[in-house]
């Protein structure tokens, strides 16, 4: 083996020879909804456009807004996205979990979806999902100009104890370099959507759109999960978790 040379006090170094094992790898997939993006597109601009406004938190998404969401249900399409998702999930868990769904249904699977419709440059701070298993977002319409979501390396908070700087940070603070990567990113485009672990940090970027351009960026955020994770949560009557499709 060829010593290492460093540019600090000439220093030599001979590693012992061997294999990296990266024993904790975090999957995201990513693919298309088969649906009329524009049909879908129509729907969401109207439910938005019917939610109170003055709060700049809750007026451009309906995950605030039980009857909204169930509008949204109640559309013809809205069935053959659940059960899109829900096949997804079922893939996912199986090919990444090892989960056995001999004796589950589509019934069996809890899917809880929100519209969002950002008509001016917006981002969303570094959050995940808690109380369930898998998270998504279907890119209803996206621009060249809409942001990318990005997810945090779930590892960062141990990287950055190993440093010894106690320092209180925000994902966003962060600074690694190598192999070891901060974040990553996807650029939406219509029709994609994106599925992954729901306890993994991600947050939108405050976009840029172009001169002359009006901003538009619409999705469809859901939550999947096992009907049966439901009974060990205690989530009390004051939150909706969606219906079982």
């Amino acid at each position: 083996m060829k010593p290492i040379q460093t540019n600090k006090n000439n220093n030599t170094y001979s590693p012992c020879r061997g294999d990296y094992v990266n024993v904790f790898p975090t999957t995201i997939f990513q693919g298309k909804v088969n649906l009329h993006h524009n049909e879908v597109a129509t729907h969401c601009r109207n439910i938005v456009d019917t939610l109170p406004k003055g709060d700049p938190l809750t007026e451009y998404t309906t995950y605030f807004h039980p009857d909204a969401r169930e509008r949204t249900h109640q559309q013809t399409w809205y069935n053959d996205f659940a059960n899109q998702m829900k096949d997804t999930y079922v893939e996912f868990c199986r090919s990444q979990y090892n989960l056995d769904f001999t004796n589950v249904s589509r019934h069996d699977i809890h899917f809880f979806s929100w519209v969002n419709v950002y008509n001016e440059p917006h981002s969303h701070e570094c959050h995940n999902h808690v109380k369930s298993r898998l998270s998504g977002t279907y890119y209803v319409s996206a621009q060249d100009s809409s942001e990318p979501i990005k997810f945090w390396n779930p590892n960062l908070p141990a990287l950055h104890s190993q440093s010894g700087n106690d320092d209180q940070h925000t994902h966003e603070q962060y600074e690694f370099t190598g192999r070891q990567h901060t974040s990553f990113q996807f650029q939406p485009q219509d029709g994609d959507f994106l599925l992954w672990p729901s306890y993994l940090m991600h947050s939108v970027p405050q976009g840029h759109p172009r001169e002359n351009e009006s901003y538009e960026r619409i999705s469809i955020s859901f939550n999947l999960q096992h009907a049966e994770d439901l009974e060990s949560y205690h989530h009390g009557d004051q939150f909706d978790y969606g219906v079982l499709t």
